[in-house]
């Protein structure tokens, strides 16, 4: 255990410890005074208010004992039961807790008739501790049914709604330095891994909070990675690759889960135990596979997506404007040159057919998406710099530059 759960684990061992005491000290006063009782009848005596007052102080002290003897074992039973609990997925939480009210309508309609015939006509104090034996007997059936038959009833639809509605957003802390920063955990996937492009995101600090990679993901690029096909050996590879990568950065926080639930496991395929691990854990996917990323909005599952991710980061560039390219090569039409930006957007300029190899001063027309990508269509301005580089011939586009245009 941390520093936290130990100060957890010692208030916890301090409050069990000060109810017992005072519940065993006033079981031991009431012992006392049927005890008194009983030795006044039984030998015909009368005892003074002295030695009634140390034989209640007697039987008060032999019960804090008792407390102070069990109070260790009880703790450390009840601190096992309450971290299984927390251990548990928010769907099973909220069976527990529906079991428990349910166990005790229960018990309420069970105990009632009976307590209410033997009152007065039973000491008081066997009668209570009596029905808190039934009340847990039953509490105890009730959530036991209740986790049991759940997946055959609509109980598990009914305790996921709650446990989504109920529970809070549940951020993991991150120590930088001297600063305490909280961030969603972010569960990767297979192709993700495979891209390549999310060490250098991670390497440049904008993803915080814990990487998750269930192991099912790390058996499925293992598989891939094994692959008699050459090519999907490579990907696999480079895959294995990348994690390796991310698991040695410092300022990345990598962890294999191992340990899923009954849902995860029971799912058909591995991008649906993906959605529902990353719904269990109230985390984030990140992917490049826009199936996936569809399935995961439509449950509501934040998806990070590293094709959006470079999409935005692609400059916009507006009518208008003016820009600096290298034409390299000429286009299809009389007196157009072709240049490329250093995302790799095309550039078509007019009139620079003869300024191949230099940089050149362009300013936007226009921006077409095309199925091929964005290209972007300027009127040239001036040179910037000759020379920059060897003038090559032919366009391998040039069909689709003009096809583009022509539509």
């Amino acid at each position: 255990m941390n520093n936290l759960q130990q100060w957890g684990y010692r208030l916890f061992l301090i409050a069990i410890t000060t109810a017992l005491a005072f519940s065993l000290g006033w079981v031991g006063a009431v012992i006392a005074n049927q005890y008194t009782d009983w030795l006044q009848k039984a030998y015909q005596v009368s005892l003074s208010s002295r030695q009634q007052y140390l034989v209640d102080v007697g039987f008060v002290m032999i019960g804090v004992l008792f407390a102070l003897l069990l109070s260790s074992w009880l703790t450390q039973r009840v601190w096992t039961l309450w971290e299984s609990i927390e251990n548990l997925p928010p769907a099973d939480k909220i069976a527990v807790l529906l079991g428990i009210l349910l166990g005790l309508a229960l018990s309420y309609m069970v105990l009632l008739m009976p307590l209410m015939l033997l009152r007065g006509r039973f000491p008081a104090t066997p009668l209570f501790a009596l029905a808190i034996a039934i009340t847990s007997i039953i509490v105890y059936f009730s959530v036991h049914t209740l986790m049991k038959v759940r997946d055959a009833m609509s109980v598990s639809l009914i305790t996921q709604q709650l446990a989504q509605f109920l529970q809070p957003t549940k951020y993991e802390p991150l120590v930088q330095g001297q600063r305490l920063t909280y961030a969603r955990d972010k569960v990767l996937d297979t192709n993700i891994l495979i891209d390549g492009r999310l060490a250098d995101i991670v390497r440049t600090g904008f993803i915080e909070g814990r990487l998750l990679i269930p192991s099912f993901v790390l058996r499925e690029l293992r598989m891939i990675a094994d692959s008699e096909d050459e090519l999907r050996r490579a990907r696999g590879r480079r895959g294995l690759s990348v994690l390796e990568t991310l698991q040695n950065m410092n300022n990345a926080i990598v962890e294999v889960v191992d340990d899923f639930s009954p849902e995860v496991e029971s799912a058909p395929d591995t991008d649906m135990k993906l959605v529902r691990f990353a719904k269990e854990r109230n985390a984030a996917i990140i992917t490049n596979d826009n199936n996936l990323q569809k399935i995961a909005e439509l449950q509501g599952i934040p998806v990070l997506s590293v094709n959006e991710l470079a999409t935005a980061l692609k400059p916009v560039v507006l009518p208008g404007e003016e820009l600096t390219v290298v034409i390299q090569r000429p286009g299809k039409e009389p007196g157009q040159g072709v240049g490329y930006l250093d995302d790799g957007t095309m550039v078509v300029v007019e009139q620079g057919r003869s300024h191949i190899g230099h940089e050149v001063r362009i300013k936007v027309t226009s921006v077409l998406q095309s199925p091929v990508g964005k290209m972007i269509f300027g009127d040239f301005k001036g040179i910037v710099k000759r020379n920059v580089m060897k003038a090559e011939g032919g366009d391998l586009f040039d069909d689709d530059i003009n096809n583009s245009r022509r539509r």
